[in-house]
C-alpha cells in the first residue's frame, strides 16, 4: 500500500481593507519581514563612550547616503514629486534634537550606541501610534523604517530586509512595508501587495498609487495567514483580497481584471472627453485630495480642478505648520492646477480626525464636539494663520476658500469678518490678492434649515453627505453595530439636497457634493438628475463617473430623481434605482460598482 504525499487543500480565506492602490492582482505570494537584531543595553566604562559616538555617528551618515540615494533612484524611475516622501526619512535623520538626545544617552548615561537608537526612537513610535490620528500613526512606520535602518547600520550585517529574491509575478505580503523597500524592488517582480498595516494616507500607499501597483492595507493579520505556497488575489479597487482563490474567485477576477486594464486604456482618451450628458447637460468634475503631491496627477484622470483639498492633513504632525509651511503647500497645488479651480477647505479638526496639539482627547462625542469651524473660531491664532497663508498663496493659481461644519449665520460671518481681517492685515502691509470665491459647506441639518439665508452670503456651496448622512440620520458610520443604516438614498437625505440645490440657484450659486456620495454609480444619477453642479470624488472615480454622465439623458434622470423623491424608505429608492439603472452600469462595465456577488457570497460590500 502506498502512502499519499499529495500537500493538503488549504483554505479559501477572504479578508477586507483598505483600498490603498487600485487594480488587480494575482500570484505567489512573497512573505518579507524584517531581519531579527539582537539589542541589549550595557553600562559602558567612560573610555568606551568616544568609540561609540563615532559609531553612532557612522551609522547616521550611512543611512543618510543610503536614503539619499533611493531618492535618486525615485527621482529616476518616478519622479522629483514622488521622491519627496525620502524628506521626511532625511529630515528626521538631521534632526538636531533626535542626534543630540541620541547622543546625550551615550555621554550622559553610558549607554552603548544601539541602545540609546532603540530606546529613544521606540519612545518616538510609541507616542505617534498613541495618536488617534490615522495619519499620524502611519508615519510611525517612517520611524520604524528609520529604526530598522540604523540599528542595522550599527550591526554592521546587511540589509535589515529578509527573503527578496523573487521571481516575476509576485504579490508581496508583510506586517508592514516601507517605502524605500518597494522602490528598491523591480516593478515587473512585484505585481501587488497586501499588508497587515497602513491606510490609504500612508507613504507606501501613495508609492503604490505613484508605481501603479494594486495594493490593499490594513488587512490586521493577512502576515500570519498565508503560507509557502499559497496563491492571493488582491482587489486594490475595493480593497479586497483573498487567499487561495476558488475558480469561481479567478473567473471574476479576469473579468474584473479585463475591465480595468480597459478603462486604462480608454483614459486617455475619456480624460478629453466632457462630462456632459447626451441631451446637452455639463456635470463639472473635480478631485478630491488630501496631500499636495496628489495633486500631480488629478488632470490626468480627468478632473476640471480640485473640489476639495483637506488641509488638515497638513497638521497631522507634531506642532503645528507655520504660515510659510501652509502658504508653500498651498501654492504647490494652486500653481500645479493652474488655471483649473481649487477648493481648499479650511481646517476640519476634532471627530475621526484628532490633530496633535489641538483636538480635544477626552470628549464623550467627539463628532459633535469642539470640532472644524468651532475650533477655529475659538482658536483665532491658529485660524488667521491659515487664513493669511491661502491669501499669500491666492496670487499662486485659481483658490477658492471653503469653511466647514457651517451650523448658522453667526458662525459664517464670524469666519468671513476674520478672513477679510486678515486681508486688512496684509494689504496694509502692501501686498495685493486677487478676489477669492467663498464657500461653505452644508453637512450640518441646522445649515439645511437656514439654507436660504446661507445662500445670500457665500459665491458657492459644498456638500458634505458623509457628515450630513450621519447627523440626519443619526448614525455613526464607524460602529459596526449600526453601519447598515449609514443610508445615502434615505428619502430625508435625497430631499436635503434638493431643498439646498434649489436656494442655491435661486441665489445664483454653484453646488457640489464632494462626500463619498459622488463616486457611487447609482448616486451619480440621483445627483445629476437633482441639479447638482460639480461632483467631486477621489481621482480615480473621475473616469467611471464621465462615462456614466455621457451614457444618460439629463431629462431622463430628472425624471428618476423627482421619482425617488416621492418614495417613503431607502429600501425603495435603491430597488427603484437598481432595477432601473443596473444594467446600464454593468453594460458600462464600472468596476468600482462591487457587489457580495463579485468575489463570493460571505463577503458583504465593502
Amino acid at each position: 500500500m502506498t502512502t499519499s504525499t499529495k500537500k493538503p487543500i488549504r483554505p479559501r480565506t477572504v479578508l477586507v481593507g483598505v483600498a490603498a492602490s487600485p487594480g488587480y492582482a494575482m500570484g505567489p505570494i512573497q512573505a518579507i519581514a524584517n531581519r531579527s537584531i539582537t539589542i541589549s543595553e550595557e553600562k559602558l566604562p567612560r573610555e568606551r563612550l568616544a568609540h561609540e559616538e563615532q559609531l553612532f555617528l557612522k551609522a547616521l551618515n550611512n543611512t543618510i547616503r543610503e536614503i539619499t540615494s533611493l531618492k535618486v533612484a525615485t527621482v529616476e524611475r518616478l519622479g522629483i514629486n514622488e521622491a519627496r516622501i525620502f524628506d521626511a526619512h532625511l529630515m528626521i535623520l538631521k534632526d538636531p534634537t533626535l542626534v543630540n538626545s541620541i547622543l546625550d544617552r551615550v555621554k550622559k548615561e553610558s549607554m552603548n550606541a544601539r541602545w540609546a537608537v532603540h530606546s529613544k526612537i521606540k519612545e518616538l513610535i510609541a507616542e505617534f501610534e498613541k495618536s488617534k490620528s490615522e495619519l499620524m500613526r502611519e508615519r510611525a512606520m517612517d520611524l520604524r523604517d528609520l529604526y530598522n535602518r540604523l540599528l542595522a547600520a550599527l550591526d554592521d550585517s546587511g540589509p535589515v530586509i529578509e527573503n527578496l529574491t523573487m521571481t516575476s509575478g509576485t504579490v508581496i505580503v508583510a506586517h508592514e512595508l516601507s517605502p524605500s523597500t518597494l522602490i528598491s524592488l523591480k516593478k515587473e517582480e512585484v505585481i501587488g501587495f497586501a499588508t497587515d498595516s497602513g491606510g490609504r494616507t500612508s507613504h507606501i500607499s501613495i508609492l503604490a498609487r505613484s508605481m501603479q501597483i494594486p495594493a490593499v492595507s490594513g488587512l490586521r493579520n493577512v502576515s500570519v495567514l498565508i503560507e509557502p505556497g499559497d496563491t492571493i488575489l488582491i482587489n486594490g479597487t475595493g480593497g479586497m483580497v483573498i487567499i487561495n482563490p476558488n475558480d469561481e474567485d479567478i473567473r471574476h477576477y479576469e473579468e474584473k481584471l479585463a475591465v480595468f486594464i480597459k478603462q486604462k486604456q480608454e483614459l486617455f482618451t475619456m480624460r478629453q472627453l466632457e462630462p456632459m450628458t447626451r441631451d446637452g447637460k455639463y456635470v463639472t468634475l473635480h478631485a478630491n485630495i488630501e496631500l499636495p503631491l496628489e495633486a500631480d496627477n488629478v488632470l490626468d484622470f480627468g478632473a476640471s480642478g480640485i473640489g476639495l483639498y483637506r488641509s488638515e492633513f497638513l497638521f497631522f504632525r507634531k506642532g503645528t505648520p507655520t504660515c510659510e509651511e501652509q502658504a508653500e503647500a498651498y501654492g504647490y497645488i494652486l500653481r500645479t492646477l493652474k488655471p483649473y479651480p481649487v477648493i481648499i477647505r479650511t481646517l476640519d479638526a476634532g471627530g475621526d480626525k484628532l490633530v496633535s496639539d489641538i483636538s480635544a482627547t477626552d470628549e464623550a462625542n467627539p463628532f459633535m464636539g469642539w470640532r472644524s469651524i468651532r475650533v477655529c473660531l475659538d482658536r483665532k491664532d491658529l485660524f488667521k494663520e491659515q487664513l493669511k497663508a491661502l491669501l499669500l498663496a491666492s496670487k499662486e493659481g485659481n483658490l477658492r476658500i471653503m469653511f466647514p461644519m457651517i451650523s448658522g449665520l453667526n458662525e459664517l460671518r464670524a469666519a468671513k469678518a476674520l478672513f477679510q481681517e486678515c486681508r486688512h492685515e496684509l494689504t496694509e502691509q502692501g501686498l495685493e490678492f486677487p478676489e477669492i470665491k467663498i464657500g461653505a459647506m452644508i453637512e450640518v441639518p441646522a445649515a439645511v434649515m437656514m439654507v436660504d439665508a446661507i445662500a445670500k452670503e457665500v459665491d458657492f456651496f459644498s456638500i458634505g453627505t458623509n457628515d450630513l448622512i450621519q447627523f440626519t440620520l443619526a448614525v455613526d458610520r464607524t460602529n459596526e453595530l449600526i453601519a447598515n443604516m449609514f443610508e445615502p438614498h434615505h428619502p430625508a437625505i435625497l430631499n436635503m439636497i434638493d431643498r439646498i440645490v434649489t436656494a442655491a440657484h435661486r441665489e445664483g450659486i454653484i453646488v457640489s457634493v464632494c462626500g463619498e456620495m459622488s463616486s457611487d454609480p447609482l448616486s451619480t444619477l440621483v445627483l445629476v438628475g437633482l441639479d447638482v453642479d460639480e461632483l467631486s470624488m477621489t481621482p480615480w472615480s473621475i473616469m467611471e463617473c464621465k462615462k456614466i454622465i455621457r451614457s444618460i439623458n439629463y431629462e431622463d434622470v430628472r425624471a428618476t430623481a423627482k421619482a425617488v423623491l416621492k418614495l417613503d424608505d431607502a429600501q425603495s429608492v435603491n430597488r427603484y434605482l437598481r432595477q432601473k439603472y443596473l444594467q446600464t452600469i454593468t453594460d458600462l462595465g464600472i468596476s468600482s460598482f462591487i457587489t457580495s456577488q463579485d468575489f463570493g457570497s460571505d463577503l458583504g460590500d465593502p
